[in-house]
């Protein structure tokens, strides 16, 4: 996928973030790397995740760095480029069942579409900062309409995406466009997908440690 992500801050400014996403199952496990073209000062910036049985493996690399950094704990948690996505956010829009103790709610209707309504209460000692998430699924296109994270009783963060939005590529259904907002800090990020191709093979590079950074 080709992406833009645009942030705006409690104050009213905007930051706006292109990039790709490269993902692929093997062995039924996610496997996704995310590399940022611009703006500049982030350009060559990458992200990658590699879902395993018992843990999962996070890397991000930043050029004026020049180093692969794994992330752990409550790094896991962090944001995204300054986003208001965080890295296990990123994880729960691509595998909304993973990861704690799933329960089937009621179906539910959104804009005229059937859809699932999945609750998932975090296993102990995840490095989450979520006491819930609950995911209102597309029943067609299984992909998330809205998506609530709550700490506690408290709704914290809200990913919303249209119905007009769902799109179509190959035998892959997929979201056009999304908005997370972060009802504490007043802040929120709109992604909007540019381009997709799908049914293609990925090489492995990019979802290596050792090479996933020179990988475009």
């Amino acid at each position: 996928q080709e992406f833009e992500l645009t942030t705006v801050d409690r104050t009213g400014g905007a930051r706006t973030m292109r990039g790709k996403l490269f993902a692929k199952r093997e062995d039924d496990k996610l496997r996704a790397m995310i590399k940022i073209k611009s703006p500049p000062d982030l350009n060559g910036s990458a992200y990658m995740v590699r879902e395993g049985k018992e843990k999962d493996e996070m890397y991000v690399f930043v050029p004026a760095l020049n180093k692969v950094r794994r992330i752990s704990g409550a790094g896991t948690d962090g944001p995204l480029f300054g986003t208001d996505f965080t890295y296990t956010d990123i994880k729960q829009m691509q595998n909304a069942a993973e990861g704690g103790t799933v329960k089937l709610e009621q179906p539910e209707t959104i804009e005229g579409r059937p859809v699932s309504v999945l609750s998932i209460t975090p296993k102990a000692g995840s490095p989450s900062r979520y006491s819930l998430i609950r995911s209102w699924i597309d029943q067609k296109a299984c992909v998330p309409l809205k998506i609530e994270f709550s700490e506690g009783a408290t709704v914290r963060k809200r990913l919303v995406s249209p119905a007009a939005a769902i799109a179509q590529a190959g035998s892959n259904w997929y979201t056009t466009e999304a908005k997370m907002s972060d009802l504490r800090d007043n802040t929120s990020t709109q992604l909007k997908v540019t381009g997709f191709v799908t049914e293609v093979t990925i090489s492995d590079r990019y979802f290596n440690p050792a090479s996933f950074a020179n990988a475009d």
